[in-house]
């Protein structure tokens, strides 16, 4: 176990071409992310034991964009039906980075294993003397630059800079994602992330999952908002197994408060996600095909441009931060 925090850079083991960025915490808790890969989260690991949800892994994501791990999805998050902003119409068809669902539906954004991330800040800091507390621990920064040199521009024609602040600081790590306009355009905002979490040391049919959300959105049989919400209790519960009547998740919510936070149990870990700033949105993932559960914060709802929901922007000279955390714990025990 690490002393202090620390930074260490690598070449990815099954990509040398890549660079991996692992944080350590002197708790044990290690989170590696791959800037020059879309900035994904490639493992969260506790004393050396995975806890993210692997999938096709990192050759598939670069490849075709199948999500694993602790994926960014941006511009917008999830499925993309309606395409007009104002006066402005987003191009996807023919446009690079652009990944149809099995509806034909552009899905998960535009930067699945972008390999153009720069790096400015890659730093551990202790608790020294005059070093503020909210500066301690371990530090990725990484921005890129979406404007009209990119190919895939035309799918999100609203030029702006992506900046991703990674924080480990004892057993969370805190992830700041924010959208600074760059020309004299408004930017829509509508990014998530996907963390996959796969609790070892147990079945998922023994799995105990905390939703939190009350405000459920009904989706369409192509997991598209039709604009209606139902209320829905809060709900503690063993996953079970599927085959036999237990549960399974790909729900979507809005008016999600700031501070709420959702859990995945299992085996001797807890990992819990809070919405800190800026989520009103979650999606509740738990296929009954795969053992893993995803736990998403969304700035947007599915298909953010349909109507249904009010969207949030970000205007030029201002920019739009938001903030979630992944907290393990022992189970059992609340972060």
């Amino acid at each position: 176990m690490a002393t202090s925090y620390a930074v260490t850079q690598s070449p990815h083991p099954d990509f040398p071409d890549l660079t991996a960025y692992a944080l350590t915490s002197p708790t044990g808790i290690s989170v590696t992310f791959v800037p020059q890969a879309g900035m994904v989260g490639s493992s969260l690991t506790d004393n050396g034991v995975e806890l993210l949800g692997m999938r096709t892994g990192l050759r598939a994501y670069r490849e075709s964009g199948k999500t694993f791990g602790i994926p960014l999805l941006a511009p917008w998050a999830n499925r993309l039906e309606h395409k007009q902003f104002g006066d402005v119409t987003l191009v996807t068809d023919g446009t690079p980075g652009v990944h149809p669902d099995a509806n034909g539906l552009p899905i998960h954004g535009l930067l699945a294993g972008c390999p153009d991330w720069k790096v400015t800040r890659c730093e551990a800091v202790g608790y020294d003397a005059g070093v503020a507390n909210d500066q301690v621990g371990a530090w990725l920064v990484a921005e890129l630059e979406f404007d009209n040199s990119r190919p895939e521009f035309p799918a999100f024609p609203f030029a702006h800079v992506l900046t991703v602040s990674v924080q480990l600081l004892d057993s969370t790590v805190r992830i700041s994602t924010s959208v600074r306009p760059t020309s004299d355009a408004e930017v829509p905002i509508a990014f998530g992330w996907h963390p996959y979490f796969a609790p070892p040391g147990g079945d998922r049919q023994d799995w105990t999952v905390c939703k939190p959300f009350t405000h459920h959105l009904v989706l369409d049989d192509r997991c598209v908002p039709t604009g209606e919400v139902d209320r829905v209790p809060v709900e503690v519960d063993v996953l079970g197994n599927p085959d036999d009547g237990g549960l399974t998740f790909d729900d979507l919510f809005d008016e999600v408060p700031v501070g709420t936070k959702a859990w995945i149990e299992g085996g001797k870990h807890r990992i819990t996600l809070s919405y800190d700033e800026g989520y009103s949105y979650a999606v509740l993932f738990a296929p009954p095909d795969q053992p893993l559960v995803a736990i998403e914060p969304m700035t947007a709802p599915t298909d953010p441009l349909a109507g249904h929901f009010p969207i949030k922007t970000a205007k030029p000279g201002e920019s739009y931060t938001a903030t979630y955390g992944i907290h393990v714990t022992e189970s059992g025990v609340s972060a």
